[in-house]
């Protein structure tokens, strides 16, 4: 796992991004949606996503409606 020491946030809708980002002409978004300029739901993903790590539950499958 590579971790980086800096922050990135998405310029589209201003997510932190922990994963790898979209990069369109040197600027980062979150997800493909974001890079067109189109709404996104990753801020939800990612507090779905932190919620399940913090209740313990990350062994359990996620029913999310995502595929990974």
């Amino acid at each position: 796992m590579m971790y980086r020491d800096e922050v990135i946030w998405c310029d589209g809708c201003g997510v932190e991004i922990t994963w790898n980002p979209v990069v369109v002409e040197n600027r980062f978004y979150c997800c493909q949606d974001c890079a067109q300029g189109y709404s996104c739901n990753c801020g939800e993903r990612m507090e779905l996503d932190e919620e399940l790590r913090n209740s313990g539950a990350e062994s359990a499958p996620a029913q999310t409606g995502y595929q990974v």
